[in-house]
């Protein structure tokens, strides 16, 4: 919640600008696609810790210990990226003051950095959803 009000708010400064050039209008396009994949994720990041709890209490007691455990991993590695990629991303795109006004060729580094930030947001979104599927369809075969 905290990264998306961040970012949202980071957002807003670029849109505060009455002229915005082409590179800062594609810029807050994309800021917004990855904040809004961001924001569809993370609050499944909950129902990916029971998911992890309930796969454990099955690895060891089925016939079909091996298959949850994979999808215990899967999940488990949807959740680390997830983790990974915020921290990154914060990194990459700290909270800057609202009257900075950032230079023409280094928005078209940030745009170019937002591009490669979406691909990943756009991973992960498949990550986390293939491995809650997997996991909720594995557990109502049991």
């Amino acid at each position: 919640m905290k990264l998306s009000f961040l970012y949202t708010s980071l957002l807003l400064l670029f849109i505060s600008c009455n002229q915005l050039s082409k590179e800062e209008q594609e810029f807050d396009l994309l800021m917004q696609n990855v904040i809004d994949v961001h924001d569809e994720v993370m609050p499944k990041m909950g129902e990916m810790s029971s998911l992890i709890k309930e796969l454990e209490a099955k690895i060891d007691t089925t016939s079909q210990g091996q298959s949850y455990a994979k999808a215990q991993q899967d999940i488990k590695d949807a959740y680390d990226y997830m983790m990974t990629w915020m921290s990154n991303f914060s990194d990459t795109f700290p909270p800057t003051d609202k009257d900075v006004t950032i230079a023409s060729d280094e928005m078209a580094k940030q745009v170019k950095l937002l591009k490669e930030e979406e691909i990943k947001v756009n991973t992960l979104r498949d990550k986390i959803n293939s491995s809650i599927k997997k996991a909720k369809d594995l557990l109502q075969k049991s």
